[in-house]
């Protein structure tokens, strides 16, 4: 086999698509989604155009006409199911079920729709898979990851992926997908390796602060309130008694409380009755003050804010800080989710892609996390800006990139793969996949 590489080029522009995406948009609008079948279409007909291999793009041949047929068909299954799930519960299960089963032949409606109506060259693609293959694909397999706990799914990926590729047919030549399960294993244990580890560095950090803060700042804060409530109720509570040049109760008060050797009958004893009845009194004072403060005390740990328990003593110096604080770790959890993502996209669809054939051609995909990581990051930020009219430049920014770094090995000698003519697949079975989440379009 030559080493010979054709690279995939997308030509499509920001400014081009905008023209189409926004006339497509208040168009469905104004019609109330009808005019969706034809902006459907008009879309992937324009990606299509814009995707070359040596200089000739694709094409897309479906009708508008029978994609809104399609569509009638799934809104009104739809419709149906909404009604007899408010009537009656037993019908809703039964739905259910037969939706279960209906769900391999929607999926290979869905993709011999897509297939035959793409062509490169002249040439139809085709999809020929089974129901019993894809009630095993789509239905018994993922079981396999319930009962597993998820420890099936990169086998479950794997012979999804497989059943998708190697029944795609481009003319009368076959697509082969040989990746093996081990190494889907392998993209998905180093993933759950990563996860684990920061995982745990995050629990072991907040475990730390929540600790120390616990043991340490509250309760140092809570003794320093109670200390400096005893010393100013004392301070506070004989300062009439020493003013008044009469018997200093205050000394004689204080070695009541210091001397371990004196009770309190014998410290009242030396008391005259009007310096007794004026301690009494002073006595009560001070205990009822005591009890108030501690009362204070308690009730302010009980009513901490939850920003002071995590952050101490520092948490007054953070002031406004704490909503760029907030906003930082919304900020991180987003980058999460998209590193997550990109590993997943750029190590899945290069291990599919380097591991297929067509014939005498291979394919080389190199899609990079980091560069998957900045466009989904750019985009949503442009998108959140613009409140969704970037939306044409983020899809075309997408496209270009996957292009780019998609490339054919071997001589493409167009002449070596022949077609043949097959019946136009009827488009219901897609739109009710696309109505319930289940678009697995080729490509």
């Amino acid at each position: 086999m030559s080493n010979r590489q054709t690279p995939v080029v997308f030509t499509g522009r920001a400014g081009e698509y905008f023209g189409i995406w926004i006339v497509n948009l208040l168009l469905s609008i104004v019609t109330l989604g009808i005019y969706s079948a034809w902006a459907k279409v008009r879309r992937i007909k324009y990606f299509y155009n814009n995707t070359l291999i040596d200089g000739v793009g694709f094409d897309y041949h479906a009708s508008p006409i029978a994609i809104l047929k399609g569509r009638i068909i799934a809104v009104i299954l739809f419709v149906l199911y909404q009604v007899l799930a408010g009537f009656s519960p037993i019908a809703a299960v039964i739905l259910l079920i037969a939706f279960l089963f209906a769900l391999p032949w929607i999926v290979i409606r869905g993709l011999t729709f897509n297939a035959r109506n793409a062509s490169h060259r002249g040439l139809r693609f085709d999809f020929d898979g089974s129901y019993l293959q894809a009630a095993l694909a789509f239905i018994v397999y993922p079981v396999l990851v319930v009962i597993t706990l998820g420890l099936a799914l990169p086998f479950v990926a794997q012979r999804v992926n497989q059943f998708a590729f190697n029944h795609h047919k481009f003319g009368l030549s076959r697509f082969q997908m040989q990746a093996l399960v081990k190494d889907f294993y392998m993209v998905y244990l180093k993933l759950a390796a990563v996860i684990l580890a920061i995982s745990l560095a995050i629990y072991l950090g907040i475990s730390s602060l929540v600790s120390s803060d616990k043991h340490g700042t509250v309760g140092v804060k809570q003794q320093q309130q109670l200390l400096q409530a005893h010393t100013n109720m004392a301070g506070a509570g004989f300062v009439k008694v020493a003013d008044t040049g009469e018997t200093p109760v205050e000394e004689y008060a204080n070695e009541a409380y210091v001397a371990e050797d004196q009770s309190t009958t014998d410290f009242l004893k030396d008391l005259s009755p009007e310096d007794r009845a004026e301690f009494e009194a002073q006595m009560q004072a001070y205990e009822a003050q005591i009890q108030e403060a501690e009362s204070k005390a308690g009730e302010s740990v009980k009513k901490e804010n939850p920003i002071e328990k995590m952050f101490g003593p520092y948490a007054a110096m953070l002031g406004p800080m704490i909503y760029a604080i907030f906003l930082g770790i919304a900020l991180l959890y987003m980058s999460m989710i998209f590193l997550i993502t990109a590993y997943i996209k750029s190590r899945i669809t290069n291990l599919i892609w380097n591991n297929t054939s067509l014939e005498h051609i291979s394919f080389n995909s190199n899609l990079r996390m980091r560069d998957l990581v900045w466009l989904y990051f750019s985009n949503t930020i442009i998108l959140f800006l613009t409140l969704g009219l970037a939306t044409p430049w983020a899809q075309i920014r997408m496209a270009r990139y996957r292009a780019e770094r998609l490339a054919l090995t071997g001589e493409t000698d167009w002449d070596k793969f022949v077609g043949e003519k097959k019946e136009m697949s009827r488009a219901m079975g897609e739109e009710i996949a696309e109505m319930f989440d289940v678009d697995l379009s080729f490509g």
